[in-house]
């Protein structure tokens, strides 16, 4: 198991890496890096989507409206995936949920890889995404003093041309069928899941952090 969980962990960071080393532009054409850097920043705008599956004829719609009314961390319509490296430092991976009513301004969280993620029946609900290793994901607002994330994700990558960023997907995991089945524990609920879908749009740093 050890050894299942650290070779998951070591695939996730080889993608990463390969994701910190795309020097490719939106028409593929390589950009020549600088021969001595001192950091680096890779900047993907992304638009989110929600997507959920409630498996509870009963109370199927008062889930639905709780979802709506809850929505995954940001709970925004454009997120920026953000790769920052220094020098010999580890990359740092970000995500900003960008805010709607400036377009500027965003909430921002770290990545935490969190390890590896078990088989789950219920994402089957879904219509199958390929993608890369899943891996357990933590979500650290940026600037928490305790360092405790606010969510914890099964994630996945979907790189559809390979070590770079262009025309890539991100995907976010949640199964909420025992938070339902606690919330409505004289409901009949087989199963609730939620995922919020990441496309790629563009590179580029349209924020301020």
């Amino acid at each position: 198991m050890k050894y299942l969980v650290k070779k998951s962990v070591l695939l996730l960071l080889v993608v990463l890496a390969f994701c910190a080393c795309d020097n490719s532009n939106d028409n593929g054409e390589v950009i020549q890096p600088n021969p001595h850097p001192q950091s680096s920043k890779t900047v993907v705008n992304y638009t989110g989507e929600v997507e959920f599956v409630v498996d509870a004829p009963q109370i199927r719609e008062d889930i639905e409206q709780d979802l709506k009314a809850n929505p995954p961390f940001g709970g925004s319509k454009k997120y920026q995936f953000i790769i920052k490296k220094h020098s010999t430092l580890a990359a740092v991976y970000m995500l900003y949920a960008v805010n709607p009513e400036d377009d500027k301004s965003a909430d921002g969280y770290i990545l935490d890889i969190a390890g590896r993620v078990e088989s789950n029946d219920n994402y089957r609900l879904f219509p199958a995404a390929s993608g890369l290793a899943w891996y357990k994901m933590d979500i650290v607002p940026v600037g928490t003093k305790d360092g405790k994330p606010v969510a914890t994700y099964d994630v996945f990558m979907q790189l559809n041309i390979p070590s770079s960023m262009l025309h890539s997907k991100m995907y976010f995991y949640e199964d909420l069928t025992e938070k339902y089945r606690q919330k409505f524990p004289n409901e009949d609920i087989h199963a609730v899941v939620r995922r919020l879908v990441l496309s790629y749009v563009s590179r580029g740093d349209n924020i301020n952090e």
